[in-house]
């Protein structure tokens, strides 16, 4: 086996501390940071033009989901990554974006990130619904529809970037030029 095999194979074992750095986390900042901000002025208009009172939950929400979601998109991401550069099933052609979210069990993994992710939030506005008892107190349709669509969409986003993103670092850590390419398309 020669030295430069035996490095790439190597670097397919790194494990998700070695990547969790501080650009999963300032991606995961940015995006929660504009998802939330437009959902509140779209979902909290009032509240900010001082009209009514600002629901605090909801308005943490529209934060604290989006950032979990994208950092473990690109956790998840990341480990299938490797997982499938160990496995040397990753692509030998080069993929356009479409192709790299339908290969890898991107799909599937963002149904499911979305579904926990929104049935959490559903039981906390639910709760929070059914607690408030002013008449001011709007009903929670928009914000279900929300909580289950937005995640998967951000997270199926996240996922194959941080997915073709952890390729070419995994390719650039192993010195292999063309499947560092294979990937940039």
């Amino acid at each position: 086996m020669s030295s430069n095999t035996y490095q790439y194979k190597a670097t397919a074992y790194l494990s998700l501390s070695q990547f969790l750095d501080r650009g999963i986390v300032m991606r995961s900042v940015i995006v929660a940071a504009v998802i939330g901000t437009v959902l509140t002025l779209t979902n909290q208009y009032d509240a900010i033009r001082g009209a009514v009172a600002l629901q605090w939950l909801p308005f943490s929400l529209v934060f604290l989901t989006p950032f979990l979601v994208v950092t473990f998109s690109q956790l998840v991401a990341i480990r299938r990554a490797a997982t499938d550069v160990r496995a040397q099933t990753s692509s030998s052609r080069s993929e356009s974006f479409l192709e790299t979210l339908n290969h890898h069990g991107i799909w599937r993994r963002t149904v499911v990130i979305g579904f926990i992710a929104g049935t959490i939030n559903t039981a906390i506005i639910l709760t929070q619904s059914l607690l408030d008892t002013s008449p001011a107190a709007t009903g929670p349709g928009i914000l279900i529809a929300q909580v289950y669509a937005l995640p998967i969409i951000f997270g199926l986003l996240s996922q194959t970037i941080s997915y073709r993103r952890a390729l070419r670092k995994l390719a650039d850590r192993a010195g292999n030029t063309s499947f560092a390419t294979e990937t940039t398309s």
